[in-house]
């Protein structure tokens, strides 16, 4: 005869878990165990099964510019003038225009071209990179930040951006929200608009990307790691190319026009600090201009969108291991005086069995969607609402049982 108490626990608190995962999933950071479970299953798709999908390596180039600095003046933070003693490294301007008219100039196909660079202060080349940029022939996109207020900080160079704010948990950068300060696209969504040439919206209780919903702050899964880049200084060549501006302004002077055309065919292109601007990630340290680019490839790949075809794995899950959960309940109800195992032995077996096929959901999560769900948070909340449930029902027994 059919269980409909069961059938209509499981509906319910089924229902109730998946609300609680993809709340969960809204989060801004992330967790221990989500820090172990993301690392690992990470490393056996992509380094065991092989299973890692990337751009092609000729489609890329990094452009760095940690050796490319200016040093300019800075006003006196309490008397608010120049006084001589208050300066600021940045990236040399003159230089970032020379390589952009190179780029404008040689450049063919170009998708997109990030520049993961803040312009907070003036510099004598402000007008140079400006003219510059106004003229640029490709899509495009710039860095900005937030201060102390998450409140944005004016920029002295005017060109389409996004936020390039990191957030960290446990010192290990894991996922990259779509907007800052609820209004505010980051730099990866800015730039994901403008190759797609889709929309995005966040008025309602989830993200909208292309009029599909989105989480808030995915998982990134970084598709290109350190060890990926080709610095050139190995006789290697292959991977992604990694080259210092400076360097390769230098060397096109020599370059016959043909090799400058081939280096930035149908290249997207990312510039910044790859080795001043440095995080901490559970693949260890990235740099920021290489974490953007995971992030809005992250994006490309449709891998924040939420799916019914996700939902409905985890919805089978949760409301299998909740009727599980039942008819455990009830099966102790109904054998009271025969126990199989004590009360902690009990708890400890249901723990692992239950882990067990949390591992299990994750892993198929991952696997099929690319999209990693917290166990530790699951586990807690089934224990306890067992707990409840087994009291429930333990009150209810002595009224049943009376005349």
């Amino acid at each position: 005869m059919p269980n409909y108490k069961g059938w209509s626990f499981a509906t319910a608190n089924g229902a109730f878990m998946l609300l609680l995962s993809l709340f969960w999933l809204c989060l801004p950071r992330t967790f221990g165990d989500e820090s172990f479970f993301i690392k690992w299953t990470s490393i056996v798709k992509k380094s065991l099964l092989g299973i890692d999908k990337k751009p092609a390596p000729h489609t890329v180039l990094y452009i760095d510019v940690s050796g490319s600095k200016q040093i300019v003046p800075l006003a006196d933070p309490l008397y608010e003038e120049h006084t001589g003693y208050h300066h600021a490294v940045i990236t040399d301007r003159a230089q970032l225009a020379a390589f952009l008219q190179k780029v404008n100039e040689y450049g063919s196909n170009i998708p997109l071209l990030i520049i993961d660079v803040a312009f907070e202060h003036h510099s004598p080349d402000d007008s140079l990179l400006q003219t510059t940029l106004d003229s640029f022939s490709f899509p495009l996109v710039g860095a900005r930040q937030l201060d102390g207020q998450r409140n944005l900080i004016p920029q002295v160079i005017l060109l389409p951006t996004g936020v390039a704010n990191y957030l960290s948990a446990n010192n290990q950068f894991m996922k990259y929200p779509l907007f800052l300060a609820d209004t505010l696209p980051s730099l990866p969504l800015a730039a994901w608009a403008i190759t797609e040439k889709k929309h995005y919206s966040n008025t309602g209780l989830l993200p909208r990307l292309g009029g599909r919903i989105s989480l808030p702050k995915p998982i990134i899964d970084f598709k290109i790691r350190p060890y990926n880049l080709n610095t050139g200084t190995t006789a290697n060549t292959n991977g992604y190319t990694l080259r210092s501006m400076g360097t390769l302004l230098y060397e096109w002077d020599f370059w016959e026009e043909a090799d400058i055309r081939a280096l930035l065919k149908d290249k997207t292109i990312i510039i910044g600090d790859y080795y001043q601007d440095q995080h901490e990630t559970v693949f260890g340290t990235l740099p920021g201009p290489l974490i953007v680019h995971n992030a809005y490839l992250t994006l490309v790949a449709g891998e924040s969108l939420i799916s019914w075809a996700w939902l409905l794995l985890l919805y089978a899950l949760f409301w299998w291991m909740s009727l599980r959960a039942f008819r455990e309940v009830m099966q102790q109800k109904n054998n009271p005086q025969h126990p199989t195992k004590s009360a902690v032995g009990r708890i400890i077996v249901d723990s692992i069995d239950e882990t067990f096929f949390l591992a299990l959901g994750t892993l198929l999560s991952y696997f099929l969607f690319n999209i990693h769900i917290n166990i530790l948070i699951l586990l807690v909340y089934l224990k306890l609402i067992t707990y409840m449930l087994q009291r429930f029902v333990a009150r209810q027994q002595p009224a049943k049982n009376s005349p």
